[in-house]
Formats: structure tokens, sequence, C-alpha cells
């Protein structure tokens, strides 16, 4: 045996098989697109559904870590609970047995038509569903090819006596699990695994049962490239990584002592078919781990979230889903960022409806307080304009940088709205307590029926970022607002002519705080527009 030659055509293999499965993902989750998203949450109703959702998605895209992507961002937007994640991670588990079911079939002679015809509908085509197709199919033929290129590599072992020795040692299942587990880890990809393991049973090279041990292990090696994509991650993240440890290990504990009766019982589904007894062994596996442990997420999310706690005291972000581990997926960290502006617009109106009634009568203390809240909103602004900076710094779609461009311009609105208050309003109320004069009565209820409309305008606006619907029509509400504004601004004209020796400085203030008014119903048009 030339070894150098066979470890440069193992390893030349086993690329092509890991960068043919990159591929391959990438022209399925192009070809899935945003329906994704939509289906997994909408698929949240129970551990059935959430069992159901995780399974299809993994299917239809090859890849548990975007369907965990995704369900971690849910969770930190508060869309799901932290439990019904526990459900589409088991059915991830499963859905990741399609790629074992397709390595198993012997197609390795198609691999260079289908890299041939994959490139050329991706080459060739400007449709998009053409070409995503023309990816997946080039990404299947490149995992083929690869496979069939470890293939040539390992051939010469089944003469090669100390090799043979060494498999033989494989009947102690430890060592089996052991190497799956520790070789998975190392190439952070258990399809590799459980494509070599393919390889070496229909060549003779390894029997099936240390060949199931092997491929038990590689699920445990998958927990270790969870764990470690979770380090500095948020904590719903750390906590998924954690379930998948559970999941996984207390499954192959489960079954170590019943590999046997798991190759008999494969052997007889597929007499005669090596590669199918292995996919078959690592799909019932899978099955029969998820419906044990479907039963059991209450208890296991209650045990995660006692091992994996919150912080004692406030988290020192005030968005912590804005995290940088939800930009791999720019659509999903869109939604996040909608989300984060619909909760910083609730925090906005807070201070808009407390700020006119503070301006007309408030105490110094109350407006200090007032003006204290604008750091949260600062603070708040800051940190969705730099997860937006962080997105736009991936490569985003024309759609996609629309989107962005009308979450930066909402953030910014939002923020002069609470200035209008914190800042303008806040002023004017300082003076009328150095001056000390009061206004009447009446024309506080006045000044409060146009407050009023304008805080119903912003609420609507902010409606838009948690409702995403933007079509209702406010001309009615706009014209009355204009009316009522228009109003108090002729009574306060008509106040000029009372005797009082403030009355200037009160005519002034109040036309500053029904200024303000106007600009918070202005800011909200322009905030609801953007929200469209």
């Amino acid at each position: 045996m030339n070894f150098t030659t066979q470890i440069i055509l193992l390893l030349g293999g086993l690329a092509l098989f890991l960068h043919g499965m990159n591929v391959m993902t990438d022209g399925l989750k192009a070809a899935a697109g945003s329906k994704m998203k939509s289906f997994l949450q909408g698929m949240t109703r129970n551990r059935w559904t959430s069992l159901v959702a995780g399974t299809g998605i993994t299917a239809v895209i090859q890849s548990s870590s975007v369907t965990t992507v995704l369900a971690v961002g849910f969770v930190s937007a508060g869309l799901i609970s932290f439990q019904s994640t526990l459900g589409i991670i088991l059915g991830a588990n499963v859905g990741t047995t399609i790629t074992a079911q397709i390595i198993a079939f012997k197609i390795t002679k198609a691999s260079w038509i289908m890299i041939a015809g994959g490139f050329l509908a991706g080459f060739l085509f400007k449709n998009k569903v053409v070409k995503n197709v023309g990816t997946i199919i080039l990404g299947l033929g490149l995992v083929f090819l690869g496979m069939s290129v470890m293939s040539d590599a390992t051939a010469p072992l089944k003469s090669y006596e100390p090799f043979l020795d060494l498999m033989e040692g494989l009947d102690n299942y430890l060592y089996g699990i052991l190497i799956g587990a520790l070789f998975t880890a190392l190439v952070q990809s258990s399809s590799a695994t459980t494509g070599i393991v393919i390889i070496m049973a229909s060549q003779g090279l390894i029997a099936i049962e240390p060949a199931i041990a092997i491929i038990m292990g590689s699920n445990i090696g998958t927990c270790v490239t969870a764990i470690l994509s979770a380090l500095g991650k948020p904590k719903a993240a750390v906590r998924v990584a954690v379930s998948h440890v559970l999941f996984k290990v207390i499954g192959v504990v489960l079954w170590y002592v019943f590999i046997p009766q798991l190759a008999d019982l494969v052997e007889a589904i597929s007499p005669g078919s090596e590669a199918r007894q292995v996919a078959n062994a690592h799909t019932i596996f899978n099955l029969a781990n998820t419906f044990l442990f479907i039963w059991l997420v209450t208890p296991i999310s209650k045990l995660v979230v006692w091992l994996v706690p919150d912080k004692k005291k406030k988290e020192e972000r005030l968005f912590p889903e804005l995290h940088q581990f939800y930009l791999e997926d720019v659509s999903l960290a869109l939604d996040l960022s909608q989300t984060s502006i619909a909760k910083l617009g609730e925090s906005v109106l807070e201070i808009l409806k407390a700020g006119v009634p503070m301006a007309l009568t408030g105490k110094e203390h109350e407006l200090v307080e007032l003006r204290y809240k604008d750091t949260f909103i600062d603070r708040g602004h800051a940190e969705i304009l730099t997860f937006l900076q962080n997105i736009q710094s991936q490569s985003i779609s024309k759609n996609q940088s629309h989107i962005l461009e009308r979450q930066i311009e909402a953030v910014n609105v939002l923020e002069s709205a609470a200035d209008v208050v914190t800042t303008s309003l806040v002023e004017a109320a300082q003076h009328r307590i150095e001056k000390n004069f009061e206004v009447s009565s009446d024309t506080v209820q006045r000044i409060a029926v146009v407050h009023k409309l304008a805080l119903e305008a912003f609420f609507m606006a902010v409606q838009f970022y948690t409702e995403d619907d933007s079509s209702a029509d406010d001309t009615l509400a706009k014209e009355q607002f204009k009316k009522e504004l228009q109003d108090v601004r002729l009574y306060l004209v008509e106040r000029l002519s009372v005797s009082d020796d403030n009355r200037i400085d009160i005519y002034r203030f109040e036309s500053e705080v029904l200024e303000g008014i106007r600009r918070i119903h202005a800011l909200a048009r322009r905030l609801k527009r953007k929200a469209g």
C-alpha cells in the first residue's frame, strides 16, 4: 500500500463530500426561501406539531443547524417557548437521517452527470428555481463523487492485515462509539462519519454491529459541535446545546446493550445490503429516541432550565435577542430587529403618554424621572442600530436592503419622538416652573383631546411592527387631528386677550406643548409609512 496516496485520496474525498453537503444545503435553503420561518413558527402549537416542523424543515434543507438557529431566534424574541424547541430539535434529529438514506443509494457512478447537469442548470438558466435545483443536484453530485473517491482510497484496506486486526478490536462497542464521537467532532459532520461507515460496510471492512456503534458515537460527536457553537451565544442557544447533549447521550446509553438486537433487525429488513443496513440503523436509532423523548419534553425542559438558569440580575443588554449569533440567517435577523423596534416603540409610547400631562402640570422631580427614561431609549436606539449595521455588512438581497433601510429610519423616528418629550417639552415645563404660572383646567382638557389623538396614531404605527399590517386607512383620523389641533390653536389665540401678567409666557408655553403634540403625530405617520 502507498499510504501517502491513500491518505490524500481519503482526505480529498472527504473534502469533496463536505463541500458537496454545504453546496446542497445552500441550494435547499435558497429553494425553501423564507417560507420555512413562517412554517416553523406556525407549527409550534404543541410537542407533536413542533416535532413535525423540525423533521419537515430539516428533511427539506438538510441542515439541523439552520433549523436550530431559527428555533433559538424565535425563543429569544419571545415568539415560542423553550419547551417548544425541544420538539423541533427532536424532529431535526429525525430529519437528518434522510441524508444517510440518500447516501446509501449506490448511485456514485452518476456523480459526474449530476455535477455537469447541476452546473449547467445554474450557468445557462436565469430562472431562480432552475438555478436552485441545479445547485442542489451539483451538491449531491459532489457528495457522491467524494464517496467514490473515499471508496477507492479504502479499497486496499481489504487485504491489509493490521487494519483488519484493528477492526476486530471494534467488537468492544465502547471503542466504536469513541471513534465515531471523536471523528465527528473533528470533521464537524455526522453525515461524513455516516458516509464513511457506509462505504466501509459496503466493502466488508467493518461488521454491522461495530458500524452501529460508530454511528451512535457520531450522534454524541455532533454534541461537541452544538456546544462549541453555543459558546458566547444567547442563553436560549446554550439551552438548546444542552438539550442536544442530553438527548444524544441518554439515547446512546439506552441503546448500548441493544446493539446486537438492532443489528439483527436491520439485517432482516435489508438482507445483503450493508449500506442500507447502516442507514436503517441510523434512522431507527433516531426515530426510537425521538418517540421516547417526545413524551418527556416537559421534565427535560425543566431540567435544562435548572442546569442553565437565567441570570439573577437583569441582563445588561436591553434587547438580548439582537445577538450576532442570528446574523447567520439575515431574514431571521431582520425579524428579530423588527420585534425589538416594536418593543422600543412601546417604551417610547409610555414616555409620550406621560410627557404632555407632566409638561402641563408636573413637578420638577417628575420631569427629572421622565428625562431619565430617555437614557433607556438612547441605549435601545444604539443597540438596534448596531445590530442593523451588522446586518448591513452581511450578504443581503435587494428586498432585504429595503427592509433594512426602513428599519433604520423607524428607529431614528422613535428616538426623535422620545426627544420631543424628554427634551423640548421638559425644557418648556421647567420654564413654566421657573415662572411659577399654571395652565387653566379648560386648556388642559382641550390639549388632552389633541394629545389623545396623537397617541392613538402613534399606537397604531407601533402596532404595525407587531402585526405586520400597514393597510389600514387612517384618513379620517388624520383630518380629525388637524381639525382639533386648529381649534385649540384658535382657542389659545383668543386667550391672549385675557388680562394676566404672565399671559405671553403662558401662551408661548401652551403653543410649544401643542407644537410638540403636532410633531408626535407627524412622527407617528412617518413611522407608519416605514412599517409598510
